[in-house]
């Protein structure tokens, strides 16, 4: 029998806020998180980005010097998914043990900033500039901290995550697009329906706001939308994790879910195959057009935002609301899904009068998902 997956925590790290009301609040008002970036970016093709402003790890683990051992992007990864833990009222050991809590998360890429780097690069570089690989191994190498494998690692921030909740399940770490942000989340779920485990914790983090990140993505061409068409992705740095449980388990213990994840579907395409028609057929394959709200995918990318309109066409997808949270947000990258079905989540439990919300996870690399999420029938298992 394949069992019912509920969400039954949501724990938030973004621009625009630390809880799903908050960042549909803002959403609502029309706020946005973008600003100008404030260092020397004239060879960017993108103007802005979207930090975090307020930030403080300490608030949540005060005096933890395992902090210091971490980057910004695990630093917001364990406080998120702290607060996915304490939304739904578990912990590892008491309300399952640890062994039967599984996680999956998926990171980012390029997220040290440059004076961590400028060590290694200036004891590594020849007379004219370039790679010297003697000098890399002789030199470099001897004058670098061991703790920074722990910073350029991209599977550290989930160990984080598993020493500070004390998980032990199964897991396994995807990166560095929305798309394997999906395939995590897909994981859990598939681990709960087949009766793995009871509950898993599954999300993202990415920081995409330093100077190697941003030029990374400019060299990549995410940026190409600016040069064409004057906008583009705003690209922004935080975390979001979601704990889903057993539906019948969630029940025995008395916790109320957001939401039931109904179905799923991804997909994959070549880099240069036809978006368009990848995105068509993972609405298709849902079996379901018409929705109370949709959580569309588009970041202001002009290829991606169109690709989306005309899937929505041919797909017959219709709505009462279309929101579009990434043009407020930013663009979190290999944390957009979880924040996307985050907020999906949201309207279900308090805002959709129980209608089924769509959360696109669309998005840069070759996998791209949708969520199909709904009111939990009462009795259902």
């Amino acid at each position: 029998m394949t069992r019912s997956v509920v969400v039954t925590g949501v724990g938030l790290v973004t621009p625009l806020g630390q809880s799903a009301g908050e960042i549909l609040d803002r959403i609502a008002a029309g706020n946005t998180a973008a600003s100008k970036i404030p260092y020397d970016a004239g060879a960017l093709l993108c103007p802005y980005y979207a930090p975090v402003s307020r930030f403080d790890p300490d608030a949540f683990f005060p005096e933890n010097k395992t902090l210091r051992l971490m980057n910004r992007d695990a630093q917001m990864a364990v406080v998120a998914a702290h607060i996915a833990m304490e939304d739904a009222g578990v912990r590892a050991d008491h309300t399952y043990p640890s062994e039967q809590i599984a996680l999956y998360g998926s990171t980012g890429v390029s997220n040290m900033a440059v004076e961590e780097m400028s060590r290694i690069i200036e004891y590594a570089a020849a007379d004219d500039g370039s790679l010297d690989l003697r000098r890399f191994g002789q030199i470099a190498l001897k004058r670098v901290r061991p703790v920074m494998s722990f910073r350029i690692l991209a599977n550290m921030p989930i160990c984080f995550v598993s020493i500070f909740e004390n998980i032990r399940g199964q897991n396994a770490v995807y990166t560095p697009w929305e798309g394997q942000g999906a395939q995590a989340i897909a994981s859990g779920i598939r681990a709960i329906q087949r009766g793995d485990v009871p509950c898993a914790l599954v999300g993202s983090c990415d920081v995409k706001t330093r100077e190697l990140s941003l030029v990374n993505l400019q060299q990549l061409g995410v940026f190409s939308s600016w040069e064409h068409h004057g906008r583009g992705c705003i690209p922004a740095e935080g975390a979001g994790f979601l704990v889903l449980e057993d539906q019948q388990k969630a029940a025995e213990r008395g916790k109320r879910a957001y939401a039931r994840i109904a179905d799923y579907a991804i997909r994959s395409t070549e880099s240069s195959g036809d978006l368009k028609s990848t995105l068509t057929s993972v609405m298709l394959s849902l079996q379901r057009t018409s929705y109370g709200a949709v959580i569309a995918g588009g970041d202001g990318d002009a290829a991606i935002d169109g690709s989306e309109r005309q899937a929505f066409e041919q797909a017959g997808v219709n709505a009462v609301e279309f929101l579009r949270p990434k043009s407020h947000v930013g663009n979190l990258f290999a944390a957009a899904a979880p924040v996307q079905v985050a907020l999906a989540a949201e309207l279900v439990s308090h805002r959709n009068a129980g209608r089924p919300v769509l959360a696109n996870c669309f998005g840069f690399g070759t996998e791209q998902a949708s969520f199909l999420l709904e009111t939990p029938c009462r009795g259902e298992s």
